[in-house]
């Protein structure tokens, strides 16, 4: 019998051939695949937070733990519509290379050529193109700020390597897979959306407005440091920040590894750093990678400060 196409009620004192006894107010509650879905969820949930638990209680990294965790309690999925919409794109848009890019006789068409829906493959995917004049630093800041103005929930990148052909590169809805570091890193975007978060008053302003540089992008600003040695940009709906790496470490891993751990927790409710302000922020980035980060949140009427 299958689950999917037949709903079944489980009266109170009874137990399904499965094993489960489903009694809320003694009242019969159907028992529907979605249903069956959603518990599974809930003891995973369970498993992977006692997990995370003994792992730090006994010192050790539980990042993997906790971005699975995440994804979970955020339910972090490609709907049949979001998968067929990204694949239609991909198959309708031109080729394009570093050798042969897309041709265009205005930076802004770029717009054109953009997925609706995430990546949702396990591949990278990247768009070149080429624009005589050559693309200036404003033409790459309003690219950024326009497809940022309706806070689409995948990531994208931008890395130029002349002044005349960049690539774009198309994330899915929690990292940017098709990231390339070849050229001059000018900056990717990070979704507001996809996650909730618990008490994000207690945490510092540029993570909850998706401006908090997260530890793999710390991580490729310091294995990469001729992609981004005139500084790189995180978008989000709610701003941007300038980010300026001001020396380069031997081994970026080590550097990156505390920052790792308590930059999940933030996903997770919890604020290990023990600050909130974004100053304190700017002066953590500054002690412990040498990056300098100069913060643009959108106030009320869409206008930007600095902090």
């Amino acid at each position: 019998m299958s689950l999917e196409n037949e709903m079944q009620s489980i009266m109170p004192n009874e137990t399904s051939c499965a094993g489960f006894e489903l009694t809320v107010a003694k009242q019969a509650i159907p028992v529907t695949q979605e249903n069956l879905n959603l518990a599974e969820r809930e003891l995973k949930m369970g498993e992977l937070r006692s997990i995370i638990a003994l792992k730090e209680q006994i010192g050790r990294d539980a990042t993997n733990e906790k971005v699975e965790l995440i994804e979970k309690i955020n339910d972090i999925q490609y709907s049949p519509e979001e998968v067929a919409t990204f694949d239609m794109w991909e198959r309708d848009i031109p080729q394009s290379s570093m050798e042969q890019p897309i041709l265009l006789d205005d930076p802004q068409k770029v717009f054109s050529f953009l997925p609706k829906a995430a990546n949702y493959t396990d591949k990278a995917v990247n768009i070149f193109f080429s624009f005589p004049l050559g693309f200036g630093a404003n033409d790459l800041d309003t690219i950024f700020k326009s497809f940022s103005h309706n806070n689409p929930n995948f990531e994208i990148s931008i890395t130029q390597y002349s002044g005349t052909i960049l690539s774009i590169g198309i994330g899915d809805k929690t990292r940017d897979k098709s990231m390339r570091m070849d050229g001059a890193y000018y900056g990717h975007y990070h979704p507001v959306g996809n996650f909730i978060l618990e008490q994000p008053e207690t945490f510092p302003p540029s993570f909850v407005l998706g401006l908090l540089p997260s530890p793999g992008d710390i991580r490729g600003f310091l294995k990469n440091p001729d992609a981004v040695k005139d500084g790189t940009r995180i978008y989000s709906t709610h701003g941007s920040v300038v980010v300026i790496p001001r020396e380069k470490f031997e081994n970026p891993d080590k550097i990156v590894d505390e920052y790792k751990r308590v930059y999940f927790d933030l996903f997770l409710g919890i604020n290990k750093f023990g600050f909130t302000s974004d100053e304190d922020m700017i002066k953590y980035f500054k002690d412990n990678f040498h990056i300098d980060l100069q913060i643009f949140p959108i106030e009320a009427g869409g206008t930007t400060s600095s902090s």
